[in-house]
């Protein structure tokens, strides 16, 4: 069984695609510790206190980058979601009974 540990000090060799812009990073790798093999996290100033929010996982590495494609259309649109739901792909985040959780966009005053 793969672990958390398993990517530790391995980014460059499981990163699919990274796209930073201001106050935005995309990110999409092979996990070792998540139910399905890739996911994409985005972290935003405007979701979980600016915390990664695990947006997507996929079983293939092709699904991977379409998804990260998908996700800077997404995140990079004039009008972002209201909310981002963390599929909770790590293995571990499931043991609470959780399958999702939703993070309420910040209105900006």
């Amino acid at each position: 069984m793969f672990s958390f540990w398993g990517m530790a000090g391995d980014y460059e060799n499981r990163k699919i695609e990274r796209f930073e812009e201001e106050g935005l990073v995309i990110d999409t790798c092979l996990v070792t510790d998540g139910e399905h093999l890739y996911e994409t996290g985005v972290c935003h100033s405007s979701y979980n206190s600016g915390d990664w929010v695990i947006v997507e996982a996929y079983d293939t590495k092709e699904d991977a980058k379409e998804g990260h494609k998908k996700w800077i259309e997404i995140m990079t649109s004039d009008n972002l979601p209201e909310y981002l739901d963390d599929c909770m792909n790590a293995q571990v985040s499931h043991l609470g009974g959780k399958t999702s959780m939703r993070f309420i966009k910040k209105l900006k005053h």
